[in-house]
């Protein structure tokens, strides 16, 4: 096998491991060899991943090797042929010149990987990836176990839809994609761990493969599946009631500009309790921020294109604002007020996509 392709498998399968597992059997990539493919499992309390990639296999074999060290190891290689062996509880990986011996895990203590059910869909890899990086954005990952839901991102299939969204109850990110059925069903959806879900499409290419209606989530392509646990969704609100039917204010604003423009008032706005004020009413939005603890003042103004309604004032936490802008993915954004108190809506502007940021404002 070519080292990039395994040290890509690697790195994937490592990467949905748990950050601080609670035996060392966890720590471990399982690396199963069969007679001309060879399958790498990952085993977490929350879910599991498994890539099969063809391979010239000499012996067939199952080792379990640690799994971070392991896909640094094989990442650092210059070689592109790399060759596994293994001999006194070693597993040596060569490649040209370079050689490293890592002590193997009991491959007979290994959880058992899923295998992957019957899908109720598929998406394009891309759209999906992009529609996750967004939704993620709207998630809070430092939650205690009662509001586990602040954590995951929803996935709902209807229709020819998948929706794809997030809140952790200060705002909301959203995004629909194609979504085609595998069959005549009823809406269907489930809630997943966030930063599980951006970790599981990474890499995953072409028609992407959803089962959303089991005890567990699968999400894979031809070579690479994940199952991830479903997320208790007790206690949460859904956000889209805090959408209005018609705006009072809007604009239309350069995404990039508008992005800096926030970035350089923040040098100013302290570390307290730090607020962004935007201002609109004309073409010309102003964005301001002054330093309750230093006394400094910023403001600048973004060329933007003043759509309809009354002049407007309206502060926002820096990070919530920048997460709504950073991750729309178009060169303009859309941005609906209804009030200086009431939460505030970001639209990507382009023909390709819909995604949405509620964002809550702070009070002066």
């Amino acid at each position: 096998m070519t080292r990039r392709q395994f040290a890509d498998l690697l790195a994937w399968a490592a990467a949905q491991l748990d950050a601080k597992p609670t035996q060392p059997i966890y720590a471990g990539l399982l690396i199963d060899a069969g007679d001309d493919t060879v399958t790498i499992g990952a085993a977490s309390h929350g879910g599991g991943a498994r890539a099969t990639l063809p391979a010239d296999v000499m012996e067939p074999g199952r080792i379990v090797v640690p799994g971070r060290m392991a896909a640094q190891v094989v990442g650092a290689y210059r070689s592109e042929l790399i060759e596994l062996a293994t001999a006194q509880e070693q597993v040596e990986l060569a490649a040209g010149r370079d050689l490293f011996r890592l002590s193997l895990l009991p491959a007979g203590d290994y959880p058992a990987v899923a295998d992957q059910p019957d899908p109720d869909g598929t998406v394009d890899g891309s759209e999906l990836a992009e529609a996750v990086r967004q939704a993620v954005s709207a998630t809070d990952p430092k939650v205690n176990d009662l509001q586990v839901w602040r954590s995951g991102i929803q996935l709902t299939a209807g229709g020819d839809r998948l929706t794809v969204w997030a809140t952790d109850r200060y705002r909301m990110a959203e995004r629909t994609i194609a979504w085609t059925p595998a069959r005549d069903q009823e809406p269907v959806g489930a809630l997943v761990v966030g930063r599980s879900l951006v970790d599981a499409v990474l890499g995953l290419e072409g028609a992407i493969s959803l089962s959303l209606a089991g005890k567990t989530v699968g999400i894979g392509d031809r070579v690479r599946y994940s199952t991830l646990d479903r997320l208790d969704e007790a206690g949460r609100q859904d956000p889209h009631r805090f959408i209005p039917a018609q705006f009072t204010t809007e604009a239309v604003a350069p995404a990039a500009d508008l992005i800096s423009t926030v970035k350089r008032a923040c040098l100013v706005a302290g570390d307290g309790k730090p607020k962004i004020l935007l201002g609109f009413g004309s073409d010309d939005i102003s964005v301001r921020a002054a330093g309750d603890d230093t006394g400094a003042v910023a403001m600048d103004y973004v060329d933007g294109r003043h759509i309809d309604g009354p002049s407007l004032q309206i502060a926002f936490q820096p990070g919530p604002l920048l997460d709504a802008l950073t991750v729309a993915g178009t060169d303009e954004v859309r941005i609906g007020l209804t009030g200086p108190t009431k939460p505030a809506l970001v639209h990507a502007v382009g023909d390709d996509t819909d995604y949405q940021h509620l964002v809550m404002p702070v009070r002066l």
